[in-house]
């Protein structure tokens, strides 16, 4: 009986000897599984700020496992450092691995304009915002606009118009626009407004009038004789204005428009189809103009279509002066 007893007694101890044993082999294979499953990452994981589809694959440059989940995910809508934890498996072994990851944001706002350049008539009162068709970030949308005198120094997310525009002095403004996002990216952009004294239009091709039958003398420029860029220098010094001496710098001289949207007192620059300018005109208003032709015209008035079928010659540039 006692040897029975004895005998199982010892059977139950080989047993848990045997259980102890096979336990700790588990638990050193389990470790050593466990230790060996590793992510070795890029050396600074970044995602683009509001970028939620973002590949973290990308940020892995080894992995010892398969991943099988994310535990904890990142939020792409705020910047700065986070915590990303990727479940990782090898066999029946499973690991969670933090990354830190850095989500910036890099792209500024954008700026759309209507128009590059706009012309209006002294004195209208030019709302600046209306040339511009949206100010927004990528992410965040739309940005509101603050005045000048609004904004502190802290604040961020507008966007703004700087200029010494003055609508009732005639002249070339460049409007200054600057955005900034929320996260501190900035963009420049700018378009110009010319305000223009029709009146001074009026004027001009009213004394141009004047001296109609003056002859032409080559590199004249007074009322004893005109050559065809010496009458519009004239006639633009008589209103007070600088205007330069031939009709090649004329070509550069005030700022450029369309013919559909010529004016009296505007500037006719005539020349061939690669830029060569040959002759200078001032626009009166009804398809016609006042210039020096030649020698044998002197200054006449002309039609516009006309010197353009008779010439050979073409309009490379029409300039208003402001």
């Amino acid at each position: 009986m006692k040897a029975d007893v004895v005998s199982k007694r010892h059977l139950c101890g080989v047993i848990l000897a045997l259980m102890l044993i096979a336990l700790c082999i588990y638990t050193i294979n389990y470790a050593e599984v466990y230790d060996s499953i590793s992510i070795t990452t890029v050396k600074t994981p970044t995602v683009e700020y509001g970028n939620a589809n973002y590949d973290y694959n990308k940020f892995i440059n080894e992995i010892e496992g398969n991943i099988v989940s994310v535990k904890k995910d990142i939020t792409t809508t705020k910047v700065g450092l986070q915590e990303l934890v990727l479940v990782v498996s090898k066999g029946n072994v499973s690991k969670e691995i933090p990354i830190t990851v850095e989500v910036k944001d890099t792209i500024a706002p954008e700026i759309i304009i209507k128009e590059e350049s706009i012309q209006i008539d002294k004195g209208y009162e030019y709302d600046l915002l209306s040339n511009i068709e949206r100010v927004y970030d990528n992410v965040d949308g739309n940005i509101t606009y603050k005045n000048c005198g609004e904004i502190d120094e802290n604040d961020s997310n507008y966007f703004t118009i700087s200029s010494d525009f003055n609508y009732n002095v005639s002249g070339e403004y460049t409007m200054n626009i600057y955005a900034v996002d929320k996260n501190g990216n900035e963009t420049n952009d700018s378009y110009k407004v010319t305000v223009v004294d029709r009146n001074l239009g009026n004027r001009v091709a009213s004394m141009a009038y004047n001296f109609i039958g003056s002859p032409y003398v080559a590199f004249g420029n007074s009322p004893a004789g005109f050559d065809c860029s010496g009458f519009v220098q004239y006639i633009y010094s008589g209103v007070g204005i600088s205007v330069s001496r031939s009709a090649g710098t004329q070509l550069f001289d005030g700022v450029s428009v369309n013919y559909d949207s010529i004016v009296s007192g505007d500037i006719l620059v005539w020349g061939y189809a690669d830029g060569t300018a040959t002759h200078s005109a001032l626009y009166v208003g009804n398809g016609q103009m006042i210039h020096a032709a030649n020698p044998s015209m002197g200054v006449i008035i002309s039609d516009v279509n006309h010197w353009l079928n008779t010439s050979g010659t073409q309009i490379i540039g029409v300039r208003r002066m402001v």
